[in-house]
């Protein structure tokens, strides 16, 4: 699953259905509750957790070859959530989101990169807000507790009915509902990896924990977020079109004008054209983690396009392979 974006990865996994019942960190759950919890309950708890508990800890996220290692404290305090993501490996960056707007800390160098986008995961923005399960395309089923961090943890497969779509395994936290790990899998193989090795639930958190905290010159950028929203009519119109999605993809609001995206409320799948000739990348694909780049020409023009999606590269290059020119 966004570790995550633009997110939001804030992804790879605010998440789930629409209700969610109202969890009391105070509350101790009985054995009789947990076993009387289906899937969807489990789903739902997680969703409110991700955004009304208070929590502070360390995960890491493993993608393709990438590895990150996360500090992560967040607070939900009179309807706000503001949170701070600390990288812990690699370049000194945080991550401050706050009052609707997210932006990241760089300590001043001269290799500073500021072209990253929301490290992709549960703790992205974009993740949290894609997820919500089509039970039509998915299954969605619990499978016993394990220990996660020293947390009793629920684990959940969510797992396609079709082989055009990835699954996920996710292990929730038995008495506040918070995700401690997930796992984005393709015929049981782990293509992205999430999990907390320590963390703390529920606690109040100093303001100062919250406030970006990197010593020296330090440079600062907003990072935006594609919203999600179903396409309406008044839409850009384009020459050309997506002549096939997966089952259960509808279109939403894309980053730019020259593009357009699909989700069926976990994966998200992207399409840029390019008409200047000269910008030619050939015939190529690549697979990071779970995500894959295709670039293809448009049949009949000098067009390319690329895809991007969170599904298998079978998918995707059927995506591309169904763009086709539109004469209006």
């Amino acid at each position: 699953m966004n570790i995550f974006r633009k997110a939001g990865l804030t992804g790879l996994l605010a998440f789930f259905l629409s209700s969610s019942p109202v969890i009391v960190a105070e509350t101790i759950p009985t054995k009789t509750d947990v076993v009387a919890r289906s899937a969807s309950d489990w789903l739902a708890m997680m969703d409110t957790a991700l955004r009304e508990q208070n929590y502070t800890g360390t995960f890491v996220f493993a993608r393709g070859s990438h590895f990150e290692t996360i500090e992560i404290v967040h607070q939900f305090k009179a309807g706000e959530e503001t949170e701070r993501l600390t990288s812990l490996n690699g370049e000194e960056r945080e991550i401050i989101r706050a009052n609707g707007e997210t932006v990241c800390y760089h300590v001043d160098s001269e290799h500073l990169d500021l072209s990253h986008a929301m490290p992709m995961g549960p703790f992205s923005h974009s993740f949290r807000e894609k997820l919500s399960i089509n039970e039509r395309m998915y299954n969605v089923t619990a499978h016993g507790s394990e220990r996660i961090a020293g947390h009793d943890a629920m684990r959940i497969a969510i797992s396609p009915l079709n082989a055009d779509r990835y699954g996920y395994r996710l292990w929730i936290d038995v008495k506040t509902g918070l995700l401690l790990k997930s796992n984005l899998v393709s015929h049981g193989r782990v293509l992205e990896f999430f999990q907390f090795s320590s963390v703390t639930i529920g606690d109040e958190i100093a303001p100062s924990k919250l406030l970006a905290s990197l010593s020296g010159n330090t440079v600062q950028h907003t990072l935006s977020f594609l919203e999600q929203k179903i396409a309406r009519q008044n839409a850009v119109k384009h020459d050309w079109r997506v002549a096939w999605v997966p089952n259960g993809f509808r279109r939403v609001r894309a980053v730019a004008e020259n593009s357009m995206s699909f989700t069926d409320g976990i994966a998200t799948i992207s399409v840029f054209v390019e008409s200047t000739p000269k910008s030619s990348l050939g015939n190529t694909q690549a697979l990071i983690g779970g995500t894959v780049v295709i670039t293809r020409h448009v049949k009949g023009t000098s067009q390319q396009i690329t895809v991007v999606g969170e599904v298998p590269m079978e998918t995707a290059k059927k995506v591309a392979e169904s763009i086709e020119p539109v004469i209006y």
